[in-house]
């Protein structure tokens, strides 16, 4: 296990998340940048997830990887925020990206942080089946 879990200050939510996402058929994981950074890629495809430890706390699903004008991380992001009701433009200050869904870990379940978020994994870890 990777020593950046340390890092979030959700670690036992961050934890789960790990390992769910490295469980996953073909799922390897990469935590080599500098900052608290854990990024998940699906065998020869691009990045469709990350643990973010840093200032964003947050699960960053790429659920259109490549296409960075594609707005369909918007529509996962109404999804995500309406399932766990908060807005992340009031709770983090970044930049979002239009191609990528943000998940702030403490608006997850500490028990089944999964739970409630897996279908929304599962869009981003299938999204690139169709284009490979």
């Amino acid at each position: 296990m990777t020593n950046k879990l340390g890092h979030f200050k959700e670690e036992s939510i961050a934890k789960k998340i790990h390992e769910y996402l490295s469980q996953l058929p073909g799922v390897s994981s990469k935590d080599a940048a500098k900052e608290p950074v854990i990024g998940y890629y699906k065998e020869k495809q691009r990045k469709f997830a990350t643990l973010h430890g840093g200032s964003l706390q947050s699960l960053i699903l790429h659920v259109d990887p490549g296409h960075p004008d594609s707005t369909i991380g918007k529509q996962k992001q109404i999804e995500a925020q309406a399932r766990l009701d908060y807005d992340i433009r009031t709770i983090r200050g970044h930049k979002l990206k239009p191609h990528e869904a943000y998940i702030p870990l403490e608006k997850l379940d500490r028990a089944q942080p999964i739970e409630r978020m897996e279908d929304l994994i599962d869009y981003a870890y299938h999204k690139q089946d169709k284009l490979v």
